[in-house]
């Protein structure tokens, strides 16, 4: 702040003293001699030697103007206090002296920063306020005004609460020496309130902060819109509302901030000074209510809002470092609700920026440290990196060690340190000192902190929680008592619509089932359950945060045996698909759901199964399978639901209905988000990327309001007779109608139980028990199969011992009491089954469990028994009967063949003629070389209900929707671009290719993400895929099997309802052949009808 001292027109009797100075500055120099030299002559107390001081630093001052040499306002400052010490006997010219060496010192105070000068300032403003002003023709109200501004400066610079004490009772005596709505009011009552902050801002009590708003509120009411003070009373409004904020929570002030800093914004020109901070705290505000209401528009704008501002910012920018951080801070805000690791990894180098530009002793080098640890502890989550937890611990240690006792950002960090100390416990060392230490941070911190500050329940939250690990350690009592002390303190202190609510009640009735666990009381378990009630219940808390929270009640009640148990799975299910819904695109789904954070929620659809199949409730556990498994194909299948009855009782709902969802299904599989935003404008003197484009907001935007018209027109549909089921999860009855081809086998993998569970189209369903250990057996079987898969090459006879060794257990868990069970049931061998694994049961070659011993002594596998085909989901199965046939009348239906020969796949020449050869060259349609580009192909299925691809398929490891077959000039058709395709006419897809139904490394196999899955979902009926790679000359061997079972001279209608049998038939063959491996037929598997 600049001490700004005017006093208007009475400064023109300077003239009266004055000595009369030639026109240039330049020819008084040899005059201002002279006058020292008389001045010298002169006895010490003569009136005259003043006098002659006080013109010769008024010649210094007006020197200093011209040239902004320091000594020559050090000379003036030094004359006009010579003229005072000797005295002009003459009033008036005393106290002009006195005004003139206060200016000249607020001057020097003003471009050179002394302290001194500042003391000196009040001292002679006091004495001014104490001599006849008027005589001089100096206005008191100007004095007292700038002693009140350089008391609330010495505050700002030394935190005496005298100062602003005495600054604030100035203003407010000022204040009544005006008219009110003039001007000088509104500029003094600007003062008044910008004084009360100030005081807010360093002694950090409500009072002030109300007293401020108070006054604020009452200038701004008075002040007329075109007034030149309003600017500045809404700047100091709503920098009082966001403060106010910070303490209360109170929703009404962050809004109200954001009005005021919109109003402000729309007041000044784009050229104006300060619009770069007004946008900043428009920003900031946004982000605030983000927090408080989790509404993701808000979010979306920060982000953008805080972009603008880094694209107009100059590099040397004093305040850039706050932006970077603020920047960052909203990108995880958008991790945290989307999963979008890209945000996380931008906001990491946003921070590490920022603390490039905070070197040791800068203001801010505390917040860039925090920030940048919180970026990189939520990395550790989501990639178990050991590297990023240990630089988290650094990162906090070494904050802590710049901010000594006393220091206001001191509890902040000691609480940071200590999230930190307490992962670092949980996902890695078990070393309960790390627990002790967050302990004493959470302690010392929770002391520093102000009650009713909102960082003081989290502080007591995570205290607790602590509490409770060492209470698990040591069983001392008195830590359970403390923690659950503590954690009913912090929720006390949970205000109204806070969206962490239910995260918060969600720990502390986890902790509860933890120490009910211990103690045996049972009052612990009820008020575990009951918080978990309000946590799920919780109307203000994100769909994730309640599912975490439904998840949590789960298992409490799980473990614990509690009546709840179904109903918590329950809720749990519902949330499912609306938490990974939120995002806007399906690899955005996929992005959050894949996350090693949030690994224990993919297990829930079979842990709740596991539940139910406890409970004897079969058919609930296949209903809960089904609703929680295959999620992002189901919610796409959800938009293509077949429309024909609704087309008859009300076609305009069916056609809005269509529109909508097409709509909104063309947003979903948008290519990844990150391919629309452009290449980065430029980059600034940091490294920073600026002037980016961030699509994101749009498309989350538009998916926001599609998918509030679709939900309209559903509560439509629902509502009208015989649709009331409609968009609802599948109830049993209609699942069961999968079976209606063959039994469906639905193997179970949780942690709680496993069991093996058969549906039959007219029978109730059928639990195969499994041993104790099937858990841990399975998980390491497709461990190593995946180990070992990638240590060898195809053909390598380390894999073949290691399959041979999988397939042999596989048979003894799940082979052959599969197979027992089936005989008992009346299902007779060759008969057709569907393969429904669950978890990493997914990857693993079920169908080729053996050798099985039925009645005979003759081994043979699963799929000798019976003609074995895979499923993702019973739905998917359902959708693959349900669409009408293409047909043809000369019983060879029209085939489409993809092929891409190179150095690497010499055979697919010879593979694609026989495939011509056997299907006949009038129903074969060929793509290769030059016309086999993506757009091209997708086009050519839309007219051959069979297709057959014959090239390179590429596997994208964590990155499913990349997964691709390689075509022409390496271009690729990727698994997304495939769903995106909608094929009504599709039958039958052979994917002679590698990796076309193997599962990438991306914790999600019960999403079924493969080429394979994707044929079947654009509208392939029946598929043929690969689980890992495929040797070349195995293409033509079993296509010409295959082919010619197909179209075998007793065939009447070449049907894509054989080509299971035929792949059997194709495999069968292709062992027979000498020299081929085991994983070279276990390899082929058929999806679908």
């Amino acid at each position: 702040m600049a001490l700004n001292i005017n006093y208007g027109a009475q400064g023109s009797s300077r003239s009266q003293f004055s000595i009369q100075w030639a026109d240039s500055l330049n020819d008084v120099g040899s005059q201002v001699t002279r006058w020292q030299i008389i001045a010298s002559t002169l006895p010490f107390r003569h009136p005259d030697r003043a006098r002659i001081a006080h013109n010769i630093a008024i010649y210094h001052e007006s020197r200093y103007k011209a040239t902004r040499q320091k000594g020559d306002l050090d000379q003036a400052i030094v004359g006009y206090a010579e003229a005072l010490l000797r005295g002009t006997n003459h009033p008036l010219l005393d106290v002009l002296t006195f005004e003139y060496l206060t200016r000249a010192l607020a001057t020097r105070f003003n471009d050179f920063g002394t302290r001194e000068d500042l003391d000196h300032i009040i001292s002679y403003f006091r004495h001014l306020s104490n001599l006849p002003l008027e005589v001089a023709g100096i206005n008191r109200l100007i004095v007292l005004i700038g002693l009140a501004d350089a008391l609330c400066i010495r505050f700002g610079v030394g935190g005496r609460l005298e100062d602003i004490e005495d600054s604030i009772s100035l203003f407010r005596h000022v204040i009544t020496m005006v008219p009110l709505g003039t001007d000088d009011y509104h500029l003094f009552a600007s003062k008044l309130a910008n004084a009360w902050k100030k005081k807010y801002e360093q002694i950090d009590e409500s009072e002030d902060l109300n007293e401020a708003i108070s006054h604020y509120r009452a200038v701004l009411t008075s002040c007329p819109l075109d007034h030149p003070s309003r600017p500045s009373c809404l700047r100091g409004l709503a920098d009082m509302f966001m403060s106010r904020f910070e303490w209360s929570n109170e929703l009404n002030d962050i809004q109200d901030s954001a009005t005021l800093y919109q109003e402000l914004l729309d007041l000044l020109d784009k050229e104006h000074p300060e619009r770069l901070w007004v946008l900043l705290n428009l920003a900031n505000a946004y982000h605030s209510r983000f927090e408080q209401t989790d509404d993701s528009e808000d979010l979306e704008k920060a982000i953008n809002q805080y972009r603008e501002v880094l694209f107009l910012c100059p590099p040397s920018h004093e305040g850039k470092d706050g932006l970077l951080t603020n920047l960052g801070l909203s990108l995880i805000s958008r991790f945290n609700k989307f999963g979008r690791t890209d945000c996380l990894e931008e906001a990491i180098s946003l921070y590490r920026a920022a603390l490039g530009l905070c070197p040791q002793g800068h203001p801010r080098r505390q917040e860039s440290l925090r920030g940048l640890a919180h970026a990189v502890r939520l990395r550790y989550f989501r990639t178990g990196r050991i590297e990023d937890l240990e630089e988290t611990i650094n990162l906090g240690r070494n904050n802590l060690a710049l901010t000594p006792p006393g220091h206001p950002m001191r509890p902040h960090i000691l609480y940071d340190l200590s999230l930190s100390l307490r992962t670092q416990y949980k996902w890695r060392t078990r070393d309960i000192g790390y627990i002790e230490e967050a302990i004493e941070h959470l302690y010392e911190a929770s002391k520093l902190i102000k009650s009713g500050h909102p960082l003081s329940r989290l502080i007591l939250h995570l205290l607790a929680a602590n509490l409770v690990y060492r209470f698990g350690h040591r069983g001392a009592d008195k830590d359970m008592t403390d923690a659950i002390k503590h954690y009913r303190t912090s929720i006390s202190l949970i205000p109204e619509g806070r969206p962490d609510a239910s995260a918060m009640l969600s720990n502390f009735a986890t902790d509860l089932g933890l120490i009910f666990s211990r103690s045996g009381d049972a009052e612990h378990l009820e008020e575990s359950i009951a918080l978990s009630r309000s946590a799920v219940e919780y109307q203000f808390s994100s769909a994730r945060d309640k599912l975490v929270a439904a998840k949590n009640w789960a298992d409490t009640a799980h473990n614990t045996r509690h009546s709840s148990a179904l109903t918590a799975y329950h809720k749990a299910l519902s949330l499912l698909q609306r938490a990974i819904d939120l995002g806007p695109t399906v690899q955005t789904r996929h992005e959050y759901i894949s996350g090693r954070d949030i690994e224990p929620l993919r297990n829930l659809p079979m842990d709740a199964a596991s539940y139910a199949i406890e409970s004897r409730a079969y058919e609930e556990a296949t209903e809960m399978l089904e609703q929680g498994r295959a999620l992002l194909w189901s919610g796409m299948r959800s938009l293509r639901t077949p429309l024909d009855l609704l087309h008859e009782v009300d076609k305009s709902l069916a056609d809005e209905f269509t529109k909508i969802s097409q709509a909104l299904e063309a947003i979903i599989t948008t290519t990844d988000v990150r391919d629309f935003v452009q290449a980065p404008a430029k980059t600034d003197d940091d490294g920073v990327a600026i002037g980016r484009k961030d699509t994101f907001a749009r498309d989350l935007a538009e998916k926001r309001r599609l998918s509030g018209e679709l939900e309209d027109v559903v509560l439509r549909i629902q509502a009208l007779p015989g649709f009331e089921n409609f968009w609802r999860p599948i109830p049993f009855r209609r699942l069961q109608t999968a079976a209606l081809g063959g039994p469906v086998v639905i193997i179970n993998l949780s942690r709680y139980r496993s069991d093996i569970l058969i549906v039959l189209s007219n029978h109730p369903v059928v639990r195969i028990p499994t041993p104790t250990d099937f858990f841990d057996r399975v998980t390491n079987l497709a461990f190593q199969l995946s180990e070992t898969r990638k240590s060898y090459r195809l053909e390598s006879k380390k894999y073949d011992r290691v399959l041979r060794q999988t397939l042999e257990e596989l048979s003894e868990l799940v082979g052959q009491p599969v197979a027992n069970r089936l005989m008992e049931l009346g299902i007779p061998e060759q008969s057709r089954i569907w393969l429904c694994p669950t978890s990493v049961l997914a990857s693993l070659p079920i169908h080729a469990a053996g050798p099985i011993s039925l009645h005979t002594n003759v081994k043979r596998y699963l799929c000798d028994i019976y003609v074995c085909s895979y499923t993702p989901s019973l739905s998917a199965l359902i959708a693959s009967r349900s669409r009408t046939l293409s047909g043809s009348a000369s019983g060879r239906p029209s085939l489409l063949i993809v092929g891409q020969p190179d150095e690497s796949l010499p055979g697919v020449d010879s593979e694609t003629r026989s495939i011509e050869c056997l299907v006949g060259s009038g129903s074969v349609t060929k793509i290769a070389g030059k016309a086999a580009t993506p757009e091209n192909v997708i086009a050519h299925l839309l007219m051959h209900p069979w297709v057959h691809f014959a090239c390179h398929g590429m596997l994208q490891p964590g990155r499913p929707f990349e997964s691709s077959f390689l075509l022409q000039h390496n271009t690729h058709l990727t698994l997304l671009r495939i769903a995106k395709s909608h094929v009504p006419t599709a039958e039958l897809a052979f994917l002679a290719a590698c990796h076309t139904a193997e599962l990438t490394e991306d914790g999600t196999p019960d999403e079924v993400l493969h080429l394979t899955a994707a044929m079947q979902f654009s509208g392939f009926r029946s598929v043929i895929g690969t689980m890992w790679a495929m040797a070349d000359e195995d293409g033509k061997d079993l296509s010409e099997h295959f082919y010619s079972r197909m179209f075998a001279a007793d065939a009447q209608v070449a049907s894509y309802e054989k080509s299971a049998r035929a792949l059997r038939h194709a495999t069968q063959k292709l062992r027979t052949k000498k020299g081929i491996s085991l994983e070279r037929w276990v390899n082929f598997v058929h999806y679908g009808a």
